[in-house]
Formats: C-alpha cells, sequence, structure tokens
C-alpha cells in the first residue's frame, strides 16, 4: 500500500527529531546491554574464582603461634597458617606470602609450580610497573624471578590497608613465595596469620578461645574483609543501578516520542480523514503509525544492543583487572540481550498507542476540520500574566500551554544534573576528608600498631610521639563495628572539633565520629551498646559529644579511663602516632602507616575517579543535549505558522525565540536548582546503603566548584541545544510556511 510509505516520509521530514529519538532508545539499550552483560561475566568469573580456588571464611592474626589441629577440631574447621610479612623497598611495600595448599590457592598464569628463588606476583603491579615474566626484582635486598601472575580470592580487590579506597598498584603488591625462601629471607616473622574455611556456629567462643590461648592481634570474617566484600558490593550497585538508569532512558523517549507522534497526527488530520474517505479501514491506518515505533525500536534497540556487545568485553576485562579477577569461562547471557531488545519495545509502541487512541475515536469529518489542531491553537487565558509585557506574556502562556513537555525538560535537567554531581560529589568527599581529617585533626606523621598490648618497658617513646590503645567492637543489634581510641587527654597529635570548630576534650565519656553517628542515628547524651569483637564482653558508653571528622566508625577516650574500662593495666598501649620515624624493632611492630602516604593514596583516588567523572560528565550532557533539542524542535515545528506570522509583523527573530522557547531558559533554571539538593539526598543515600554493613562511614559535600562546574557543563550543552533550533528557525521563511499552510 502506498500509505505505508507515510512514516518513512515524514521521519525523512523531520530527520533529526526522529534520529534524537532513535539515539535516546539506543542508550537505553546500550546502557543495559553494556552493564548487564559485563557484570554477568565479572560475576560468573568471580563465583567460580572463589568456588574453585577455595576462598576462605576469615582469617585472624595472632602474636603466638597458634596450634592448629587443636582448632580444627575444636571447631570443625579447616585452619591454614600463612607466613606473611609486608617488606617495604623505597616506596612500595610488598606484602609477602607463603605458598598456599588448602585456601585461598592461587590462580596464576603461565607457571603451575613456584620454586625457591622464584615469586608470583599480582598482574597489577606487573602492569603498572611494565615488569615482564622472567625478570628479576629486589625483595628484602634479595633478588627474586617473577615467575608469573597470581590472583588471590582473599586479595580480589587489592587494597594495602582495610580502610583505603581504591588499590595503588604503583605502590603496593602482593608476592608469594615459597615457605623455604620465606623463612631464609625474613627469619624473623612478628605475627602469626591463619586462614580459616568452613562454617563456625558461635564465632564469638572462636575468637574468645584463640584469643585466650594466643592472644588474637586481628580477626576478620569474609563478610567484613574489604577486599571481598568491595567486589561484591560494586558488582552489586552496578546491577541495581542498570535497570532504573535504562528505564528512566526508555520513559523519557517514549515520552518524547508521544509528544511528536501527537503532533504528527495532528499535522495530518485532513491526510488521514481523506485516507478514511478512500476506504482505508482504521485497522490499516493504525498499522502505518504504529510503524513508526517499530522503526524507532528496531533502530534504536539494535544499534544500542551492537555497541553494549561491543563494548561489554572491554568492559568486563577493565572491571577484571580493576578487582584481579582472573577470566575463567566465557559467558554469553542471551536473556539479557532479549531484555534489552524488548524492553523498549514495551514502551515505545504503548506511548504510540496512546497518541493513536483517541484521535481513531474521531469521525471522519472531525479528521477533516482538524479538531485537536484548532483546541491546540489557543493559548490560556491567565489573568496573572496581564501584568507582564506582550513578549513575555507571550511566552508564558506558551510555556503553561506544554506544561507536560517543560516538566519533561525539567526533569531531564534534574537527571543529568544528579548523575553529573555524582561523580563531582565522590571527588569532593575524598578531597574533603583528606583535608579535614588528616590534616587538621591528625597532626601525627607515622602510627605504629605493635603485636601486643603491655607498658613496654623497652620503648623509649620520644618527646614528640604519644601511645594509644585500641579495641575493636561490634554495635549491638547493627552490622557495624566500630574502632575504639585511648588517647592522651592533651593529645597534641589527635585534635578532634566539634561541627562549630571548638575543640573537644577527650575524658572517660565517648566521642565518635559524625559519619558513625549519622549511621546509627545517634545524638550527644545518647548511649551506644557494644561487644568486644574478641572475648565477646559487652558495654554499654554514653556519647558525650560527636566529632566533625568526615571519616571513620571511630570513637575516642581517655587511654587511662580507656584501659580501666577494658581491662588492661594503667600504662599500657598497642600503638604509637608519632611526628618521627621511629627506630623499633621489626619484630614489635605488626602494622605501620606513615600519614603521607595515606594522604597520597587519597588523591591519587581522586584523580583516578576524575576519569570516571569525565565519563558521566559526557553521558548527562548528551541526555541534556537531546531533551532540550526534541523539545525545543518539536515547539518550532508546531509554530511553524505563528512564527510565519509573527516574521510578517515584523518582530525579530530573538523576540520571536523568546516568545516561542523562552519559557525553556525557567525550566532549566528550576531543573537544576531542583538538581542540587536532590544530588545530595540521592548520593547520601546511596553512600549509606552502600556503606551499611562495613566498617567505614563518609559524609558527602558539595563543594561550589563541583555545583558550578555542573551548571557550566549543562548550561554550554544547553546553549549549543538552543543555537540549533535557533538556526532553523532563522531559515524559515514566511512565504513558504503561508503556502504550506495552503497547501
Amino acid at each position: 500500500m502506498v500509505i505505508k510509505k507515510i512514516p518513512l516520509r515524514v521521519i525523512k521530514r523531520e530527520l533529526l527529531q526522529f534520529i534524537s529519538i532513535i539515539l535516546l532508545t539506543a542508550m537505553a539499550s546500550m546502557i543495559y546491554t553494556l552493564f548487564s552483560v559485563s557484570m554477568e561475566d565479572v560475576d560468573s568469573n568471580y563465583k567460580q574464582f572463589i568456588k574453585d580456588y577455595v576462598q576462605e571464611d576469615g582469617y585472624f592474626i595472632t602474636s603466638q603461634p597458634v596450634d592448629t589441629k587443636l582448632v580444627e577440631k575444636e571447631f570443625g574447621i579447616e585452619l591454614e597458617e600463612r607466613l606473611f610479612y609486608d617488606s617495604q623497598e623505597d616506596e612500595i611495600t610488598f606484602r609477602v606470602f607463603s605458598l598456599p595448599e588448602k585456601i585461598n590457592l592461587p590462580y596464576t598464569q603461565p607457571q603451575k609450580d613456584l620454586k625457591n628463588g622464584e615469586i608470583f606476583i599480582d598482574p597489577s603491579f606487573l602492569k603498572a610497573h611494565n615488569l615482564k615474566i622472567g625478570e628479576n626484582i629486589k625483595i628484602a635486598g634479595k633478588n627474586f624471578k617473577i615467575a608469573g601472575k597470581a590472583y588471590l580470592p582473599d586479595y580480589i580487590y587489592l587494597i594495602k590497608n582495610d580502610q583505603d579506597f581504591l588499590p595503588d598498584p604503583q605502590r603496593f603488591a602482593v608476592v608469594i613465595m615459597t615457605k623455604e625462601d620465606m623463612k631464609n629471607t625474613f627469619p624473623s616473622l612478628p605475627v602469626h596469620y591463619y586462614s580459616y574455611k568452613g562454617n563456625v556456629k558461635k564465632l564469638e567462643n572462636f575468637k574468645s578461645y584463640v584469643n585466650s590461648h594466643w592472644f588474637l592481634l586481628k580477626f576478620m570474617t569474609k563478610n567484613e574483609n574489604p577486599r571481598i566484600i568491595y567486589t561484591e558490593m560494586k558488582l552489586e550497585n552496578a546491577k541495581r543501578m542498570t535497570m532504573p538508569l535504562s528505564l528512566f532512558i526508555v520513559l523519557v523517549s517514549s515520552f518524547i516520542l508521544f509528544i511528536v507522534m501527537r503532533r504528527v497526527i495532528n499535522s495530518m488530520h485532513a491526510e488521514i480523514g481523506t485516507l478514511y474517505s478512500m476506504g482505508y479501514t482504521q485497522k490499516d491506518v493504525f498499522g502505518v503509525f504504529m510503524r513508526f515505533a517499530l522503526y524507532i525500536w528496531i533502530l534504536g534497540s539494535i544499534l544500542g544492543i551492537c555497541f553494549g556487545l561491543l563494548e561489554a568485553s572491554p568492559f568486563a576485562e577493565f572491571y577484571r583487572s580493576y578487582f584481579t579477577l582472573p577470566k575463567l569461562k566465557a559467558i554469553f547471557p542471551l536473556k539479557h540481550i532479549f531484555v534489552a531488545l524488548f524492553l523498549p519495545a514495551v514502551f515505545i509502541f504503548l506511548s504510540c498507542y496512546l497518541a493513536l487512541r483517541s484521535f481513531l475515536k474521531l469521525t471522519i469529518v472531525q479528521m477533516l476540520h482538524g479538531t485537536d489542531e484548532i483546541k491546540f491553537g489557543k493559548l490560556p487565558n491567565i489573568k496573572l500574566f496581564d501584568k507582564f509585557d506582550f513578549k513575555t506574556r507571550i511566552m508564558l502562556k506558551y510555556g503553561t500551554r506544554h506544561f507536560a513537555r517543560e516538566l519533561i525538560l525539567l526533569i531531564g535537567i534534574i537527571f543529568s544534573t544528579i548523575l553529573m554531581m555524582y561523580g563531582l560529589v565522590a571527588k569532593d568527599s575524598i578531597v574533603s576528608a583528606i583535608e579535614k581529617t588528616y590534616q587538621k585533626n591528625f597532626k601525627y606523621e607515622y602510627l605504629y600498631i605493635l603485636n601486643s598490648t603491655s607498658n613496654h618497658p623497652e620503648i623509649n617513646l620520644p618527646a614528640d610521639a604519644e601511645k594509644f590503645n585500641m579495641m575493636s567492637f561490634d554495635v549491638e543489634g547493627e552490622k557495624i563495628s566500630i574502632i575504639i581510641y585511648g588517647i592522651k587527654k592533651d593529645s597534641r597529635l589527635i585534635n578532634l572539633f566539634d561541627e562549630r570548630g571548638r575543640k573537644l576534650d577527650v575524658s572517660n565519656n565517648l566521642i565518635i565520629t559524625r559519619p558513625l553517628a549519622n549511621k546509627l542515628g545517634l545524638k550527644e547524651g545518647d548511649s551506644i551498646a557494644i561487644k568486644n569483637k574478641f572475648n565477646d564482653k559487652r558495654y554499654t558508653l554514653k556519647i558525650q559529644k560527636i566529632a566533625a571528622l568526615s571519616t571513620g566508625n571511630n570513637g575516642y577516650l581517655e587511654i587511662e579511663s580507656f584501659n580501666s574500662m577494658f581491662g588492661f593495666g594503667k600504662d599500657d598501649y598497642i600503638g604509637i602516632f608519632s611526628k618521627e620515624s621511629l627506630n623499633l624493632d621489626k619484630n614489635m611492630v605488626f602494622e605501620s602507616f606513615s600519614k603521607s602516604e595515606l594522604v597520597d593514596s587519597f588523591k591519587k583516588s581522586a584523580q583516578d575517579l576524575s576519569k570516571s567523572i569525565g565519563v558521566i560528565a559526557l553521558f548527562s550532557a548528551i541526555i541534556a543535549l537531546l531533551i532540550v533539542y526534541v523539545l525545543s524542535n518539536l515547539t518550532l515545528n508546531e509554530n511553524k505558522k505563528n512564527i510565519g506570522i509573527l516574521k510578517m509583523l515584523g518582530f525579530k527573530e530573538n523576540d520571536i525565540f523568546k516568545m516561542m522557547l523562552g519559557f525553556n531558559n525557567i525550566s532549566f533554571i528550576i531543573g537544576f536548582i531542583l538538581g542540587i539538593p536532590l544530588s545530595k539526598l540521592t548520593m547520601d543515600g546511596l553512600i549509606a546503603q552502600a556503606t551499611k554493613d562495613i566498617d567505614f562511614a563518609m559524609s558527602l559535600d558539595l563543594s561550589l566548584q563541583s555545583i558550578t562546574s555542573t551548571f557550566v557543563i549543562l548550561g554550554v550543552v544547553y546553549v549549543i541545544s538552543r543555537l540549533l533550533v535557533k538556526r532553523k528557525m532563522s531559515k524559515l521563511m514566511p512565504v513558504e510556511i503561508l503556502r504550506e499552510q495552503v497547501d
């Protein structure tokens, strides 16, 4: 039938408008395909890796060697000691483990066996330092040959410290060597590291048993280990975001299609009425107009799926390398392709049907008269607008008449603002955490944690060093842990301030950090019930003050009160804050941190986030550009006749543009302003959700710079889209428009 050519003819006439809708549909399909396929790939390989290579259920560190057979028999678990040592070479920390035999088995490439004099090393470090397999590397003054890359199931997220945000392969590596090499290279190990596999029915009894016999320094289950759960969290977050993001774009493109189809139908009343007069049935006309949806769906979905599949493999590879996860199998999740193909179809065909439904109820006479178009030509009569000058009045009337499309423009700007703020907020928060916490509050340069708690008579503390004690506790009724520090009452190296910047006095009453207070909904004067992680003893402490620290689930007490409260000797301590590097016996030190190293790691994390911010900003800008352009262009097409008349009456193009599309400026500004607090709310919710089960908290702060940057980027995109529409309007000649109306 000849009428089947109508959709292609109309699409060709309004090519850019329909291309924009097709691109929005393609973006929705592409996002869904890209994230769902790549995350399925990573998730499948992750699950197989932790199963085949026996990921631990937890680990603990003691100051004394544990009788493994006794513990295995007592608690029905598998226990394996891994020799462990942190070796410092210049600015690089090598975390050296002995080769495991039962738990946390390494996946290695290309070599399977390890000989004395050889090491396996994580692939991220090899790549970052451009090292090749077969080369030699010096560790603790000895040369070792790199025999291959190693992936460990308990070090999938390769961070050095539990509180690190991102891996730093430039300065941290995990190394595996034989037990013989370990014993020869590090003859005296300061602590004893054990991994266990198996379900322990009463974890408190297990910890208490180990602690009472061999003095527990650290105990961490798999569900608390950031090197394991960060991987699962990031995968879950990515999967959780995929469907809402895709749905939002599909809904926006479907709504825009609905508006476009209404305009197309309104402009073709007479033609459709004539088709009925010629004997075409309602079914024929319905089939013709549903072809608009068919073409948009097919083109958009297939284009999006192709791009999504094209990028899914390298994206999955990037994720695996980010998590230090090997590729054990290839997958092709057909179900996700099916969803990416048919998800847009549901909304696109529905919007097209709704646009047609009311029109098909009209009689042939009504169609020929163009009933809807006559109604559409009237501007609302709102007396309030009469106070303004003519051009502003017309602008306001056009805006209120097209309230629905102004609303979708406003929602689009809000969405783009939230998306763009996301990256900037994350970056701002890390920078803010550095400045507020590690520079303003923590004045020490080095932090040492010893392998025992005592008065340490063998250590002669210098004047610029301070001792501290600390314990880890579970918060009763919550999946949150808190580390309580006992520090000097008049500490010069730890400065705590309240929200108004007033210094807080450390006493026998607890001070907790702001992120922890927010997470638990606590305020000054409340009490907190906690349980010792190692010996199961319970305490209820009153919260005296809340410190304005940006990060950490921490609490602070005066050290003598701390020791008295938790059963230590008056002068006992386990750690040292110092402004200078201390020459301590390495056999006494469990862990040590340099503040500058930690701060540099945070700053590097912020730099890495900048790359992600660029992608998010580009994505947000494209969405904003398409939405603004399509809606503005739609208004222009609907008002060609009015524009022609106004031009003939002598109005300047800028004035006409203001009258027709000036209300968009108001929608843009309102959308951006609403987007700022909504960004804050959304990000707070996401951070709270992401950190609810881990020992970490972070408050988010929007800076003026991030708000300004977002406004500038969206503003430029908005201006570009407006210029494109304005250019099109300048080409509209009054004579041609009027001739078109007569035709």
